[in-house]
């Protein structure tokens, strides 16, 4: 008996219901996430005002830092039941790259960051998009915390300087692109690996995942609609593709084992272990294809 009609109507049925979801709870992440960034944005930009008028506003700007990640913190707990397992691998001194997987919003990352700087009393600095970097109302807030769209110079210089760095090497494509399934999305990105090798080729580099992420935050680039905009964002570098969602889901982010290489390991050694760590750190750790009703069953199962 064909039931491929059968599954052709029902893959219809969850197009066109996830496209109501999409509608429904577009607004969601706007007001949940970015209300908090422009609020503790307006802060630090009263705080760096003040700064460049030759005050000192150190002890001021530091427990604004500690009151921002402690937001983040009640915020992911309520929201998402957040756990964070494997602290202990990111170091409590000397350089190290944190590499992580790209969520649709990768409010994990943040979660990550406001964790580092309160148990660790690290900041982590973070390479980001230059789209985000143009976007209006978090100008002041990215820089107390250390986030710019740096050069490959100026990554080496930050790992030499023994500070933490982290990258998604898959980026904004793989925030728009992905999916359910997880898939890395590095394309033929080895920048990351080049900086760790000028910098000294032994920089411990650290995989980081956050289990449900895609359940939390959605990309609407599935069914009829994926290739259109896999082939928009290839033209444009725009990230125009509509999230949605905010689901509270359980989150969980795990933190790999160090990877260190020998200063003789070419950019390809590097890369490959690396991808291949994260891909590993994944498949332990996620059910694929993601699930938004199962993912939301773990926060009392």
């Amino acid at each position: 008996m064909d039931f491929s009609p059968v599954c052709k109507y029902f893959s219809y049925i969850t197009f066109f219901l996830e496209v109501f979801l999409c509608f429904v709870t577009y607004i969601i992440p706007p007001i949940t996430i970015m209300t908090g960034l422009i609020c503790q944005n307006i802060v630090f930009w009263a705080i760096l005002l003040q700064q460049s008028w030759g005050f000192n506003v150190q002890k001021i700007k530091v427990w604004s830092q500690h009151a921002a990640c402690w937001y983040w913190k009640i915020f992911s707990k309520i929201w998402h039941g957040h756990e964070i397992i494997g602290q202990e691998n990111i170091p409590d001194s000397g350089p190290a790259l944190i590499l992580y997987y790209h969520g649709a919003i990768p409010v994990d990352y943040f979660y990550l960051v406001a964790d580092t700087f309160l148990k660790k009393r690290r900041t982590i600095h973070s390479v980001i998009d230059k789209f985000l970097g143009k976007v209006p109302g978090v100008a002041s807030l990215l820089q107390v915390f250390h986030c710019e769209a740096g050069s490959r110079d100026t990554c080496v210089d930050i790992l030499k300087a023994g500070h933490l760095l982290g990258i998604s090497p898959g980026g904004m494509y793989e925030a728009q692109i992905g999916d359910n399934m997880y898939k890395v999305m590095w394309r033929a990105r080895d920048g990351f690996a080049q900086v760790v090798r000028d910098a000294g080729g032994s920089i411990p580099i650290i995989p980081v995942f956050t289990q449900n992420i895609r359940e939390a935050y959605k990309s609407l680039n599935f069914g009829v609609t994926r290739p259109f905009w896999v082939w928009f964002y290839e033209k444009t570098r725009a990230p125009l593709v509509p999230v949605y969602g905010s689901f509270p889901v359980k989150l969980r982010t795990f933190i790999g084992s160090a990877i260190s290489h020998p200063s003789t390991a070419t950019i390809e050694e590097i890369r490959s272990a690396s991808l291949e760590a994260l891909e590993n750190l994944i498949k332990t750790h996620q059910k694929c294809p993601g699930n938004t009703w199962r993912a939301l069953a773990e926060r009392v199962i």
